[in-house]
């Protein structure tokens, strides 16, 4: 009996006749096409093998090919070229795992039609299981003039090898994190690269052609001058001003209680006035 299929992993639900029915050579003329004997040997043999229905042997030279320093189309053939072989000697593990490279090489991956439906149905089940290329997760910031820059890789089925941070520095250079001091007004270009097996690159947080740029602007202040000490001289100049101050209000006050005084002999009468 059947297992019940998991969103995870779909099974590929196989109809009578279809392995015996396999088309290969639709898929291999369109996912191939770039695959030479002189630049992917094994990868070719692969193929070869497979077009003459020796599924066996070209498994075997595929699974040579992929430990082999691939171009992203090779990788593309790889993947598409060994899922119809693993289907075609009923193992659909590997026709699975292959279909969930093969989207993430790219979003947008399909099988051509004369790929036995099972396998085009199991391919769009990985797809609404959520399986794509890899989504960088880059941060970069500047902390007390220091800039720190790290990047992880989500997702990619089983593909992403490392995460590499590039910086500019004269030429490129390529860090798993990057912590540096940066000066005021300076700028740090850089990007991120997921990348798959042989280096191909997966996913990228900005490119070599257009790369982020990490910038510490000069902060700008606005501060008042300190009040300069008071010399000697001034700080007597002050006392004496207070002091003559002081002597000019004592005056006033006396002249104003002469003027306001009553005259000299001047009798003053308490009581009712009688005339």
């Amino acid at each position: 009996m059947r297992r019940r299929a998991r969103a995870a992993h779909p099974e590929i639900a196989v109809h009578r006749g279809s392995r015996l029915t396999i088309l290969v050579s639709v898929l291999l003329l369109g996912s191939a096409g770039h695959v030479s004997a002189q630049d992917a040997p094994a990868l070719a043999r692969g193929v070869a093998l497979t077009e003459a229905a020796d599924f066996e042997l070209a498994l075997e030279a595929l699974n040579e090919a992929d430990a082999a320093a691939l171009s992203r189309d090779e990788r593309v053939a790889l993947y598409g070229t060994r899922a119809m072989v693993s289907f075609a000697l009923g193992r659909e593990d590997g026709a699975r795992e292959d279909l969930a490279r093969l989207l993430a090489m790219g979003a947008h991956a399909s099988l051509p039609h004369s790929a036995p439906p099972e396998l085009r149905e199991a391919l769009e089940a990985l797809r609404r299981a959520g399986v794509r290329p890899p989504v960088l997760d880059a941060a970069a910031v500047v902390e007390d003039g220091v800039a720190r820059i790290e990047a992880r890789a989500e997702g990619g089925a089983d593909l992403v090898r490392s995460v590499r941070i590039w910086v500019r520095e004269g030429e490129w250079r390529a860090y798993p994190r990057v912590e540096r001091p940066l000066a005021g007004g300076a700028a740090l270009r850089w990007y991120a690269e997921a990348l798959g097996p042989g280096e191909v690159a997966l996913a990228s947080e900005g490119t070599r052609a257009q790369p982020n740029v990490l910038r510490v602007e000069h902060a700008a202040f606005s501060l008042a001058p300190a009040p300069a000490a008071a010399a000697a001289g001034d700080t007597a100049l002050f006392v004496g001003l207070g002091a003559g101050a002081a002597a000019l209000v004592a005056g006033v006050a006396i002249a104003l209680a002469v003027l306001l005084a009553p005259p000299s002999g001047t009798t003053q009468l308490s009581g009712p006035s009688l005339w």
